[in-house]
């Protein structure tokens, strides 16, 4: 007997000895009350199988007894899980009763191989009463328990204590299991089944986000649960809502909008939803939600966010009370509101998406975001200040400082502006007026100043600031008092000082052959960030990254990073956007902050594009393994520019179209020049009548680049450009109907047609005026617009790329899923194109043809940490040539290893990148130990790409007795005879290898087929096959070794000639 059955025997016994004792005292009974009443003699604890419950009750009159119990889980709330009443009838003896409780087995036993998915009970409770007949009966069915209840002549309940489903016996056997089952059930009886993680907390963002103030944010989307129940509970709530919204802000500047965002919630119809957090101009909070009634309603603080603090803001949100609190600084001081609305708030998370910052309807807070978390389910308790504590990284970077230090440093430099201007006031005073007093200086000489009095532009420089100071009495003098009418604001007039500061950097290290120059010119750069021209902090950022001239120290890394991105440096966003894409130097991998900042450059690309200008330049993919295109670079006093001026000349439309081009964008070397581009375009367009001139010279005319506007001639040569079926013209007319005349017809039956023609702006433009409402026969549909712009972004266009990555972003409700990963592709690269991006890459290009080694090492730095494949390609590759003694030996590995590393992580990897990091796991450096299996899975790749080297790489590795997996022969396509053996193996990827295309691959691929060829002979066959192959195999070295000079001497003879 088991303690339990014990001890329910012992119950069972004090139940009937209390029975014995009411009918001994039979005649107590009568002297009860004679109302109604009822009670349980010996109630369980817990649920328990088939339990005799025994019941004390009198009625005063004819009535129903009711017994039931009833429990609450995590899907519902009191449902009746037993039920039992009988009749009562009036008199003067109460009555005792046994009712034996039969609990559903799903709450009394555990699983086992019959019963399956015991149910968790929250409570349980057991009740009885008395209902009179009448009230019973009235009573619909569904509401006789419940309603009855209430309405009792006499009542009693008793809790019980749930059991959890692993704590309850197992159910008494009815059948027997066979033994095989009995096995396999007890394989698994004690395992404890778990429930999917929930998003219950979800976290906004992990890091710190650096925001410009623009229309660019963090896209957080909020998915329903995955657990019925809890899915359930969360629509339930939506009407009375519990969550916290929780952040940390660095605020730089109140808003100089209406309101600048930092935390809005869009539903699908692209409206405010609950919760919307905006800063207004006067630092105070203006919180919005939308309440049940669909109605929006707004408050805002009584308190304003300091600014230059980290501050911890929660947002407390309980039914229809709203508790705003901000904890700022190092003195941790306290803010607080709290509203109370008309009505409870609406609050669905999973109705559209949550933006952390701006978004195209709403500017962004000039700010850095820190750590920001959103629990779904519950209010937060109140915190003591005392843990309020900075999380990581914040606590590593001391932003306030450095504001603090920034701010004098301009202050004393304004103040020796205002100096140097009085200096020069003085002098020009003195030399167009001399008054008596100076004359009898001159004259008598026995007038001196003392010694020690002097004027403040005569304090000597401190060292730190001698050239910032000297630059800045240059500009003074040359243009005196002007300086405030060429510059009109102090902002602008120390921008350009911080501009010339980073230039002469530029040059200094042009004219330097070694890094070690970079470590004493590093203050000019802070000095030239900290004035305003911040492309200087994105430099610092990568030269602390990388140790280029520096000590690598990644803190100050992310510091002066995140101060260029948060400036809107374009270098800087893509740097930031390419670490959170693959998590790389300590960045965590978010998509969502990835895409914020990508997006942000991507913006600036189709604009920067609409308007070229010297300080930009085409983006070229060169590769500096790539001797013809290395070849191609010119100048505009070089060999190839000066023929193509000729060709030109002649009438050649190819060389004028060639020209146009490389003018007009800034192309293989040459400089930006629009003047120049025009005059091209203008002699190609109206006197050849090529149709390619005539476009390009009236998309110059239509927006008046270079040349004044002209709309009606440039429509003429349009049409012309159009009647011979070119298609860019055909679009640029749509352009011009849609724009100038605004119809909207006929625009769009142009885009229609060059569309048809795979024209790849003509359905930007029909994505476009569609999302507007204003495509003729068709209305306003997203799903419609996004396909556009798919097709769009698929034809290579950048502004589709754009409009494209902002669909998958958020997705289309009901019809595209939102995919941050692809929207991260499409944006990055946009961003690619950049201008600034290729101005970089042309100077890194111009050093490394002019042997200026650390310029291009700088340069190619700067492009690489952007996450430009090619430019990582390039910084490996540059890293490998550079003289000994450049850079320290740990550097000059780390760098081939790290950028040729990230070079291969594209879609479409570089294959000599591939074989190169193939090498570098063969062997390992330093650090990095070998890793024979990914040294397969590099030369693998670039086999697969069919290159020689591939093939050959993995040749070599078989010769050294490294076991090639049965995946990578199944991915090279080896058929069964091929893999028979080593040798069979080897002939087969030498044989490939030897059949490649490629000149220089022929000969020692051949040569290493034959090596193998005879070692398999000598192996494999008799003495006499091996004497006799001899001949044969001499043979056929001298047909191979003959047959490659034949290929080369081919080559030769049909390379083309250079011009």
């Amino acid at each position: 007997m088991t303690w339990k059955s014990y001890l329910k025997c012992v119950i069972y016994s004090l139940y009937l000895c209390k029975l014995a004792l009411c009918e001994r005292e039979r005649i107590s009974l009568h002297n009860l009350p004679k109302s109604d009443f009822i009670e349980f003699l010996n109630p369980p604890d817990e649920p328990e199988d088939g339990y005799p419950l025994g019941i004390l009750y009198h009625c005063s009159q004819e009535a129903i007894v009711n017994v039931e119990v009833i429990a609450s889980t995590e899907q519902k709330t009191a449902v009746s899980v037993f039920k039992k009443r009988w009749m009562c009838t009036s008199g003067s003896a109460a009555k005792v009763r046994e009712v034996q409780i039969d609990f559903p087995d799903q709450i009394v036993f555990r699983d086992d191989y019959f019963l399956k998915h015991s149910v968790l009970v929250l409570s349980i409770m057991l009740r009885a009463w008395i209902a009179d007949v009448s009230s019973e009966e009235s009573l619909p069915s569904a509401d006789a328990g419940g309603g009855s209840y209430m309405q009792g002549l006499a009542k009693t309940f008793h809790i019980l204590q749930p059991v959890t489903p692993f704590s309850r016996p197992l159910r008494p056997p009815k059948q027997t299991l066979r033994w095989d089952h009995e096995i396999l059930w007890k394989l698994q009886e004690n395992t404890i089944p778990q429930c999917r993680v929930e998003e219950e907390t979800v976290h906004f963002l992990k890091f710190i986000f650096a925001s410009s103030g623009e229309r660019f944010g963090i896209i957080k989307k909020v998915s329903p649960y995955s657990y019925g129940p809890l899915e359930r509970t969360r629509q339930r709530s939506t009407n009375f809502p519990r969550s916290t919204f929780s952040a940390w802000l660095y605020l730089l500047s109140y808003c100089e909008s209406t309101y600048c965002s930092i935390l809005h919630h869009l539903d699908w119809s692209k409206n405010y939803s609950t919760p919307v957090l905006h800063v207004i101009d006067t630092g105070a909070l203006h919180v919005q939600v939308e309440l049940v009634s669909k109605r929006a309603e707004a408050f805002r603080t009584t308190f304003t966010i300091p600014l230059h603090q980290w501050c911890l803001l929660n947002l407390d949100l309980r039914g229809k009370e709203m508790n705003v609190t901000v904890v700022c600084g190092s003195k941790k001081t306290m803010f607080n509101t709290v509203h109370t609305f008309e009505e409870a708030v609406l609050l669905d998370d999973t109705d559209g998406h949550f933006v952390l910052g701006g978004s195209p309807f709403v500017l962004g807070a000039k700010a850095f975001f820190g750590p920001a978390v959103f629990y779904r389910n519950r209010k937060l308790p109140p915190f003591q200040i005392s843990d309020v504590i900075p999380p990581d990284p914040i606590d590593r970077l001391n932003l306030s400082d450095w504001f603090d230090k920034c701010y004098a440093f301009r202050r004393d430099v304004l103040l020796k502006k205002q100096a140097y201007q009085y200096q020069t006031s003085q002098r020009l005073r003195q030399k167009a007026c001399p008054n008596l007093f100076s004359n009898y200086v001159k004259e008598y000489n026995n007038v001196t100043l003392h010694k020690f009095q002097c004027f403040p532009w005569d304090a000597p420089f401190p060292r730190r600031r001698a050239t910032v100071y000297r630059l800045l009495q240059e500009m003074i003098r040359r243009l005196g008092n002007n300086i405030n009418i060429a510059y009109q604001t102090d902002d602008k007039m120390l921008e350009f000082l911080g501009k010339t500061l980073y230039k002469r950097f530029e040059r200094q290290l042009k004219h330097s052959e070694s890094l070690s120059h970079i470590r004493v010119l590093l203050p000019q750069l802070l000095q030239a960030g900290c004035l305003g021209f911040h492309r200087a902090f994105y430099l610092v950022s990568v030269l602390y990254q990388t140790g280029l001239g520096a000590l690598m120290k990644p803190e100050k890394a992310l510091h002066f990073g995140l101060l260029a991105a948060q400036k809107d440096d374009h270098l800087a966003l893509m740097r930031l956007g390419h670490k959170h894409y693959l998590g790389v130097d300590e960045f965590p991998t978010d998509y969502d902050v990835a895409y914020a900042y990508y997006a942000n450059i991507a913006e600036q690309t189709t604009v920067d594009r609409q308007d070229p200008s010297p300080e930009q330049a085409f983006v070229e993919s060169i590769r500096l393994t790539d001797e013809k295109a290395l070849k191609e670079q010119t100048k505009e006093n070089d060999d190839l520019f000066l023929w193509l001026k000729f060709q030109a000349k002649k009438g050649v439309a190819e060389a004028q179209q060639a020209l146009g081009r490389m003018l007009f964008w800034g192309q293989q070397g040459v400089t930006h020049n629009l003047q120049a581009a025009v005059k091209f375009y203008e002699k190609g367009a109206m006197k050849l009548q090529d149709p390619t001139m005539m476009y390009d010279y009236a998309v110059v005319l239509l927006k008046g680049q270079g040349v004044p506007q002209d709309i009606p001639k440039a429509v003429e040569l349009l049409e012309k450009a159009a009647e011979q079926d070119f298609v860019p013209a055909i679009n640029a007319l749509g352009w011009y109907y849609e724009t100038y005349k605004k119809d909207y017809k006929r625009a769009v039956e142009y885009w229609e047609k060059a569309d048809e023609m795979e024209n790849a702006e003509a359905p930007l433009n029909l994505g476009v005026i569609c999302s507007l409402g204003l495509y003729p026969g068709k209305p306003k549909d997203d799903f419609i617009v996004y396909s556009y712009y798919w097709k769009s972004a698929h034809r290579g266009h950048i502004d589709g790329a754009v409009r494209l990555a902002e669909y998958w972003s958020t997705g289309v409700h009901g019809k595209v899923a939102r995919v941050p990963l692809y929207a991260i592709v499409w944006a990055k690269w946009a961003s690619e194109q950049n201008g600034y991006l290729g101005a970089v890459l042309r100077r890194a290009l111009n050093a490394y043809l002019e042997h200026s080694w650390p310029e291009a090492l700088v340069n190619y730095a700067m492009a690489a940490e952007t996450g430009f494949e090619v430019s990582q390609f390039n910084m490996a590759y540059l890293c490998e040539q550079i003289p000994e003694g450049l850079v320290s030996r740990h550097m000059h590995t780390s760098c081939i290893w790290k950028y040729y590393n990230l070079s291969t992580h594209v879609e479409y990897p570089n294959t000599y990148a591939l074989v190169k990091m193939g090498d570098l796991f063969y062997y390992g450096q330093h650090e990095k130990k070998r890793d024979l299996g990914s040294a397969v899975a590099m030369y693998k790749a670039a086999a697969l790409k069919n290159d020689p080297q591939g093939y050959y790489s993995l040749g070599f590795l078989v010769q050294e007795g490294v076991s090639l997996p049965l995946s990578t022969l199944n991915e090279l396509g080896l058929e069964s005879d091929a893999r028979r053996n080593n040798y069979t193996i080897l002939m087969e990827l030498y044989r490939r290898c030897r059949d490649n295309e490629e000149e220089e691959s022929y000969l020692v691929c051949s040569l290493a087929l034959l090596n193998v060829q005879l070692k398999y002979i000598w192996i494999h066959h008799s003495a006499t096959l091996k004497y006799s192959g001899a001949i044969g195999i001499a043979l056929i070295s001298t047909m191979t070794v003959l047959t490659a000079l034949g290929r080369f001497r081919n080559g030769v003879l049909n390379f083309p000639q250079s011009v």
